[in-house]
């Protein structure tokens, strides 16, 4: 009888154990929150990027780099609103530290490259050209590292809670 009541015992602990296992669909929800806050970002990255290269008015492009900044503001306020998964913090730590890497990228290099892009044609000069180019490389840089630190989170995340990764059609973001 002894063995029995610690038979059950066990197996309603592990019942209990295995019904606080969040689901895979509770994961891939809470994926696509933290996933849903960075495409309106890279909407507003590329009409930027799309601005810089139609050699659009200085207000347009103005327009479109304070749309980006606006955008950056509120995947960050966006991502602080997000709370641990299953007591974990990684995928969401990851999510933060690239959306802070975006707003320090769009305050810093995109702005010095909105002032490039709006000056006068006849009043760039090679130092001007080599800037242009150094902070390209540098925005290059920050966001593949950035972008690859929360996919290899993203990635752990899927595989801990069996889902998969729904991916976009491998389009590769055009850069100025």
């Amino acid at each position: 009888m002894k063995t029995l009541k610690l038979s059950l015992m066990a197996f309603s602990a592990a019942l209990l154990l295995n019904s606080c296992t969040p689901s895979p669909e509770e994961a891939r929800v809470y994926n696509d929150e933290i996933i849903g806050l960075e495409n309106p970002l890279a909407e507003k990255e590329t009409a930027f990027i799309d601005m810089l290269s139609d050699d659009k008015s200085p207000e347009e492009m103005k327009k479109a780099y304070d749309d980006l900044v606006k955008q950056s503001d509120e995947a960050m306020a966006g991502i602080e609103k997000v709370e641990a998964f299953d007591n974990s913090t990684a995928f969401r730590d990851a999510a933060k530290e690239y959306f802070a890497t975006f707003r320090s990228i769009a305050t810093n290099e995109y702005k010095s490259i909105l002032e490039l892009a709006a000056k006068n044609p006849e009043e760039i000069t090679d130092d001007d050209s080599k800037k242009y180019e150094d902070l390209l490389a540098s925005v290059q840089d920050k966001s593949e590292k950035a972008l690859a630190k929360i996919q290899t989170e993203q990635s752990v995340f899927a595989a801990k809670y069996k889902f998969e990764i729904e991916k976009e059609p491998n389009v590769e973001q055009a850069r100025p």
